[in-house]
């Protein structure tokens, strides 16, 4: 099926412009791009009614919230219904098979410790089947998936875009958030461009009440991200490293890795291997060049894993087929 379906310049270009932008409106999106508002919204309407592209809203971790990676050891008889299992869980974001030891990551987030525990200790080690649960606590995101940007647009273009809307919220942010912007980010998880009037009718409140949430909500609490599914971004290679560097040395670290094109995700962890970062490539020998250049510039990085990922049933709270394609959405929630 996979091979049906080829994106145009156009499409690539609308879905760079809805990674910069997610919620702007379909005529600066035609303008930046090329075409008028209708081709635009058509375009888009078909890339996400194929699955092929979507919007992922979600909860960006705040000062009392815990994300975590999960290692999380598995008899093979047993992955499937554990991964069935993980990807109902609406705390968790998303699921990564690869071809490491431990045959499943996970990425989570609780509303404090004591949530974390209770689903670790209470439930997803008592699971038949599963063998070991690794926790690896995020101390610092310096760059994810939001951050990400196709490439297929002239920086004119981005700059119109970026200062057309309200700029996302900074990684790490420390605004704790409240039920009324918990309620507004869980509408938001399955209707990212949901206008004011919309909003106000799901929520039962004023309108002027939520333009305010919303506001609120979008430049303190949700990161927005467009995604373009597996077959179509040209990086099919995806790859997550774990890695340690003394700590002094992790934000230079850091800035080199974010400015590779491949780079998606980089994280400091509580632990011995303190670093993971992911990243999406075109093949594998691409993955020598990248440690290469990290062993020339980042010398005291040292890469101790490294795991090929097999399948991504869910991404940050879309469920996704083998193709990488959104078939659906269980939004990430933090309530408790």
């Amino acid at each position: 099926m996979q091979d049906s379906i080829v994106l145009d310049e156009i499409d690539l270009r609308i879905v760079h412009a809805m990674q910069v932008q997610p919620r702007a409106p379909w005529a600066l999106i035609g303008s930046v791009v090329g075409v008028d508002p209708v081709t635009a919204a058509r375009r888009w309407r078909s890339l996400t009614d194929s699955g092929t592209a979507w919007i992922a809203a979600y909860p960006a971790a705040d000062a009392g919230s815990v994300l975590a990676f999960l290692d999380i050891r598995c008899e093979p008889r047993s992955r499937k219904r554990i991964v069935d299992e993980l990807v109902a869980h609406a705390h968790v974001m998303s699921v990564n098979v690869h071809s490491g030891g431990c045959a499943v990551m996970a990425e989570a987030l609780f509303v404090g410790t004591d949530a974390l525990a209770r689903y670790v200790l209470d439930d997803l080690q008592l699971q038949d089947g599963v063998t070991d649960v690794v926790v690896h606590p995020v101390t610092r995101v310096f760059t994810e998936g939001s951050r990400w940007r196709l490439g297929t647009l002239e920086p004119s273009g981005v700059r119109t875009l970026r200062e057309s809307g309200v700029a996302p919220p900074p990684l790490g942010r420390r605004h704790p958030l409240d039920r009324a912007t918990v309620a507004v980010i869980d509408v938001l998880g399955r209707r990212p461009r949901v206008s004011v009037t919309e909003l106000a009718h799901e929520l039962e409140i004023s309108t002027s009440t939520a333009r305010r949430r919303l506001g609120r909500a979008l430049s303190q609490h949700t990161l927005l991200r467009c995604e373009l599914a597996r077959f179509a971004t040209g990086r099919p290679i995806r790859v997550l490293f774990t890695a340690r560097i003394p700590v002094l040395d992790a934000e230079r670290a850091a800035r080199i890795l974010r400015a590779r094109t491949e780079i998606r995700l980089v994280a400091a962890v509580a632990g011995s291997n303190n670093l993971f970062f992911a990243g999406w490539f075109r093949a594998l020998p691409d993955l020598a060049a990248l440690e290469a250049d990290l062993a020339a510039r980042a010398p005291t990085l040292e890469v101790v894993d490294r795991r090929v990922v097999l399948d991504t049933p869910k991404l940050m709270g879309h469920l996704l087929d083998r193709d990488g394609r959104s078939m659906g959405v269980v939004p990430v929630s933090v309530r408790s």
